[in-house]
């Protein structure tokens, strides 16, 4: 359990919106359970067609509505998920991951879309209606476009991401893209709120900003494109959604501020101590 005397920042403090909830309830009585009450009647009719593709619609609804849950409402309260990542003295870090549930719910969601237009290419193909071929190669086409995230998965151009805390700075792999700022160029952490709490870790203007986007493709996530004041560039920043992570971002954002304004103690980032120090709460 996160300790209990961290509380969120103010920004932060907001109710569920009844419009969540509202498309919630919607997805699961008419996207799920219609759909597969649809499905047990044309199996019982002896139309299989129309049983399978009801079954296959309310597979695929099921999953956005399990992947929506694990980023809209449920809370992490466990710190199990921080970890020591072993390494030399600038890169051993306290690495804090994104979710596993959220990663694999994308992966199962795509794949079960790519199934279904296999499925009806397949249909198309065996149909004796001639008419029918053509849109046997829109439905491949369109089953490699979702088949293109697994793809993307296996690779691993998109992946788990994770922010990692090393004596040097903050790294962060995204979804889609990595970025690093040092330590001795961040000037502040800030928590705001966009359609999530956000953990944004802002540096100085001319501070060396390592960055890169890794895929341009299925982005869940981009690197933040926030313009300078004086219009030369943009300010380096991490911007963190803490929907994404697998633990409560009210102790990731007082995790970046502790090591922020007490440079000293940045060393333990390297060891265990870091970990010890994230499960107990002690960052006063």
């Amino acid at each position: 359990m996160p300790p209990a005397d961290l509380r969120p920042p103010p920004e932060w403090s907001r109710s569920t919106p009844v419009r969540v909830v509202v498309s919630f309830a919607f997805i699961a009585i008419v996207l799920v359970l219609a759909p597969l009450a649809i499905s047990i009647y044309g199996f019982a009719q002896g139309q299989p067609g129309m049983g399978r593709y009801a079954l296959a619609f309310a597979v695929v609804c099921a999953l956005v509505l399990w992947v929506g849950y694990e980023t809209r409402l449920r809370r992490h309260t466990s710190t199990g998920p921080l970890v020591h990542r072993p390494g030399g003295p600038d890169t051993a870090a306290l690495e804090i991951p994104y979710s596993t549930r959220i990663y694999t719910g994308y992966l199962l969601v795509m794949t079960a879309v790519a199934l279904v237009f296999v499925m009806a290419a397949v249909d198309s193909f065996a149909s004796d209606d001639p008419g029918r071929v053509g849109g046997g190669y829109v439905y491949g086409g369109v089953a490699m476009l979702f088949g293109s995230l697994p793809a993307l998965m296996a690779t691993g151009r998109f992946r788990r991401g994770y922010l990692r805390l090393t004596p040097e700075g903050a790294y962060q792999r995204g979804w889609t893209f990595e970025s690093f700022l040092r330590w001795s160029s961040i000037v502040a952490v800030l928590p705001k709120y966009a359609d999530c709490p956000v953990i944004v870790v802002v540096a100085e203007d001319d501070a060396p900003w390592q960055r890169r986007q890794i895929t341009r493709l299925w982005r869940q996530d981009r690197l933040p494109k926030v313009k300078r004041q004086d219009g030369n560039g943009l300010v380096p920043m991490l911007d963190i959604p803490g929907k994404f992570l697998s633990v409560d971002p009210t102790l990731v954002y007082y995790l970046l501020g502790f090591y922020l304004t007490n440079p000293s103690a940045r060393v333990e980032l390297g060891s265990e101590s870091a970990v010890r120090r994230a499960r107990s709460g002690a960052l006063g």
